[in-house]
């Protein structure tokens, strides 16, 4: 077969790097950077790249603004070698709006720094790579999810405070008023406690920019969700698993990331994609139980729940009803499990606690990394030990990693029990790992 050429990073082709000799402002003959200024500036080059044209439509400013990138390296391995963290376009002052951020993470090889941003197949990889000290176990298989998920209607987002509790008032808007999407909603009144609206990874964000930061939590279903200017924030680090409706901070003014607040609220965004910064409108979804829809105007709106519709500041608490629409029982093996060359691999995961049968539309993850995918069948097997294709080999296919989500009718097995994800490589010269899969019923 072809062989490919060069290391696994240079293949991914975008990892951002910068040679340690690149010279401050003072010309030829300048001492090099500090390494950890250097990482910020090769940081802050990549998210400019990537991300500075939708940061400056989503903050309302023209074309040509300048953005200015905060940079927030928030774990080190032992050796300094390797980071995570956390980085931001900082809001212009007066501008009402929700920060645009990436998760980074980042390594350093002799002279030069390798980055990747959340959502790249840099990102992936060198998150697999890194140090449990670094990137935690936990969060190798969601950092891995490099495909953009396909919003829906139904988010399994409930509204962010207690469930059966109301909030009297709200509003639609873009990120930063009148921009689109309207993918924001201000929440003010209620006891004025805010709570993740569904479980997830908890990011906490602009950590130097003020006492309290701005927090966002990672969903398992490809959503993300942002809580700006909360004080009380939540003492949990970045990382942190957080249950739906725990608690995450207190409506308030804070700008941490900058721009400016109107009365103590929280600017509630919706997001998804792999880097989860694709703004997703609110109209048409469901979340807490209601479906959102924009009014004539920015912070406008109403919701609409069977025949009831609430408009914005109308008459009423808004009730949150909770999740929406049910988001499955999950289950996860984050083990990594080699497969061997020419040889075959079998993780299994233990089903307990649903009766009947599986459903017509059990959903498998899987996060399978090797040197050549296309050598690789994939097959889940039933606890009857019924095998599902989900993958055939393809010998043209020379990728590194699979990210891939499938829908298997397994309404003919027995939910509980043992379920497997087996391997098989099917040619010579290659090899790799299964890093971790999982079942939502």
């Amino acid at each position: 077969m072809n062989r490919r050429t060069g290391t696994v990073l240079t293949a991914l082709g975008v990892v951002f790097a910068v040679a340690a000799s690149v010279l401050p402002a003072g010309g030829a003959g300048a001492a090099a950077l500090p390494p950890e200024r250097e990482l910020r500036q090769v940081v802050g080059d990549a998210m400019q790249d990537r991300l500075g044209a939708q940061a400056r439509s989503g903050y309302g400013l023209a074309a040509s603004a300048k953005l200015e990138v905060l940079v927030e390296p928030q774990r080190w391995s032992a050796n300094r070698a390797w980071t995570f963290g956390s980085s931001v376009f900082l809001i212009p002052r007066g501008v009402e709006t929700a920060p645009v951020v990436s998760l980074f993470v980042a390594r350093r090889t002799g002279s030069t720094w390798q980055v990747g941003l959340q959502g790249t197949p840099a990102f992936a990889a060198l998150s697999h790579r890194a140090p449990s000290a670094v990137v935690k176990d936990a969060e190798r298989a969601p950092f891995a999810r490099t495909a953009s998920p396909e919003p829906r209607a139904a988010t399994g987002l409930s509204l962010p405070w207690q469930r059966n509790a109301g909030w009297a008032h709200w509003g639609v808007h873009g990120n930063s008023g009148a921009s689109r999407p309207y993918n924001s909603i201000d929440f003010y009144g209620g006891d004025g406690n805010v709570r993740a609206s569904r479980a997830g990874l908890m990011y906490r964000h602009c950590t130097s920019g003020g006492r309290w930061p701005h927090i966002t939590v990672m969903h398992d279903n490809g959503y993300t969700t942002g809580y700006y200017h909360l004080r009380d924030t939540t003492g949990k680090p970045s990382g942190s698993a957080v249950a739906h409706g725990e608690y995450l901070g207190r409506i308030a003014e804070e700008l941490p990331c900058g721009g400016s607040a109107n009365g103590d609220h929280t600017h509630w965004t919706l997001w998804t994609g792999s880097d989860g910064n694709t703004p997703v409108a609110v109209r048409g979804k469901e979340i807490g139980g209601w479906t959102w829809y924009e009014g004539a105007s920015s912070y406008q709106g109403y919701a609409e729940r069977g025949s009831t519709r609430i408009h914005r500041n109308q008459c009423c608490d808004l009730i949150n009803y909770g999740g929406g629409g049910d988001p499955g029982t999950f289950f996860e093996n984050t083990s990594d499990l080699d497969i061997p060359d020419q040889g075959q691999a079998e993780s299994s995961i233990t089903v307990g606690g649903i009766s009947g049968n599986a459903p017509a539309s059990l959903t498998v993850f899987q996060d399978v990394h090797h040197t050549w995918r296309g050598d690789l069948r994939i097959d889940l097997i039933g606890p009857s030990g019924r095998a599902y294709r989900l993958r055939g080999p393809d010998p043209d296919d020379n990728g590194d990693v699979i990210h891939e989500t499938d829908t298997v009718d397994a309404s003919a097995e027995t939910a509980n029990g043992v379920w497997k994800l087996r391997v098989t490589d099917t040619s010579v010269n290659d090899s790799g790992h299964i890093d971790a899969w999982s079942l939502t019923f």
